[in-house]
């Protein structure tokens, strides 16, 4: 008996949201973006991903100046995250490693900037975080409240059908509506990107794909029982949806900027100033024997006596200066990606903060793989010191050395799976409270 009323809540409750008309277009402008957005991304990788491996043929023919590319990565045709706004190649030599990549938009960006975070890519991700959370309220913004303006929720509790299993009736009917509305819209993208034949999807691409989408169901979750709970204590939907409306923006819009401004004000940053001051008193107890070394070599050069002990200590000074500015910039990361880490913790309460953690680590498009992406710069520039150092002790070894490769290991699906585990437990909780709150609301809930 109480499983037959169950479903026929459920039943009930799908086919009143397909029928709906704010179901049905917000269905309508979430397929419509998600096409039209990964149509326009996958071109966009296209041409990335030909520019790169025509980038490392040229790269081939560096000597002195070494420019090192980041590859683009398959998913950020649907979740672009921070990856443009990072930059994707970086010129190295033996005088110095530059402290961030340019190229797309890094290129003239502070290095502050590169770490904050940005609603303002179109893709299969901000559908999901934009137009289908709002989807999701416009669903459930109503769901007892309208019943209860109307008088029907008296009349249904009347023939005796239990409070318990009218709410979760609604609960899986809408539910399965959200997740269906999610599943509709990244088919239709998946669809789009597997329909180019330079769209390589191997099993870790798959992983990564399904653990976001995961993460999504989750997080329209929230927002779900989260609207579930407000429509059962207003009893007048309007005021239902604009409280939800204003709940949105907050935790959307307002709450994630406000732990970036909170972490910038909490732990101060070096100014450039600063920094330049702080690699001149590091590399200070050689300033005087670099002078000197340099003067003669540029003596030696012009009138053709360059020793090789010369030569070789010049090079050797350079390299020494570069890695001690290197260690200065590398520490000033250290302290910039404490300060991000800060400003999540500050929002980790925010759905959206929540989801983007997840979907940029699946996509291979936030500061994890940009951070292994310096660091192999950072061991690929010690080879070409050492190299430089060679040319000059001992030329003919230095021909006789095979040209170096550039590759960045990428962080395994298993890896980013640990890496994620916080904000699935987040997500849940959050969807668990909602839902327990509302579940004891309207079993306390007067319906007269």
């Amino acid at each position: 008996m109480g499983i037959a009323v169950l479903k026929t809540i459920i039943k009930r409750e799908i086919l009143e949201h397909l029928k709906s008309a704010k179901f049905l277009i917000g269905l309508a402008i979430a397929l419509t973006l998600a096409s039209v957005s990964t149509v326009i991304n996958v071109q966009d990788y296209k041409v990335r991903r030909q520019d790169y491996l025509a980038a490392r043929e040229e790269m081939k023919s560096d000597f002195f100046y070494i420019r090192l590319y980041r590859p683009p990565q398959v998913l950020s045709a649907l979740i672009q995250g921070k990856d443009r706004k990072l930059g994707n190649s970086i010129v190295v030599t033996y005088l110095g490693i530059p402290s961030r990549t340019s190229g797309y938009m890094g290129e003239g960006q502070s290095r502050q900037d590169r770490f904050r975070s940005g609603f303002g890519a179109v893709d299969f991700a901000f559908v999901v975080r934009v137009v289908l959370s709002l989807l999701v309220i416009f669903i459930a913004y109503n769901a007892v409240s309208e019943e209860k303006s109307a008088g029907t929720l008296k009349l249904t509790l009347s023939n005796r059908v239990p409070r318990d299993q009218l709410l979760l009736g609604k609960f899986l009917g809408g539910w399965v509506v959200v997740i269906a509305a999610l599943f509709a819209s990244s088919l239709v993208s998946l669809i789009i990107m597997l329909s180019h034949s330079f769209i390589e999807f191997k099993a870790a691409e798959w992983i990564r794909f399904l653990s976001y989408i995961g993460l999504a169901a989750l997080y329209l979750t929230v927002f779900y029982t989260m609207s579930l709970f407000v429509s059962v204590l207003v009893n007048r939907p309007a005021a239902a949806l604009m409280i939800l409306l204003q709940a949105w923006i907050f935790l959307i819009i307002v709450y994630p900027n406000l732990g970036v401004v909170a972490a910038d004000n909490l732990t101060k940053l070096p100014s450039e100033q600063q920094l330049e001051q702080q690699k001149a008193a590091a590399f200070q107890p050689y300033e005087a024997e670099q002078k000197k070394v340099s003067e003669a070599f540029v003596q030696g050069t012009e009138k053709g006596e360059m020793s090789k002990e010369l030569a070789l200590r010049d090079v050797e000074l350079w390299v020494l200066k570069a890695d001690l500015s290197h260690q200065v910039d590398a520490e000033f990361g250290r302290k910039l990606t404490a300060q991000m880490n800060l400003a999540r913790t500050i929002s980790s309460l925010s759905p959206a903060v929540l989801l983007d953690q997840g979907a940029e680590r699946y996509a291979k498009t936030g500061m994890a793989q940009y951070e292994r992406f310096m660091q192999e710069v950072y061991r690929y520039w010690q080879k070409h010191a050492e190299r430089a150092k060679l040319m000059y002790a001992d030329r003919e070894a230095y021909r006789k050395l095979p040209p170096m490769d550039f590759r960045v290991a990428d962080e395994s699906a298993g890896e980013a799976l640990a890496a994620t585990w916080l904000p699935w437990l987040l997500l849940a909780f959050l969807s668990l409270a909602f839902f327990a709150l509302a579940y004891t609301a309207f079993l306390r809930k007067d319906v007269r």
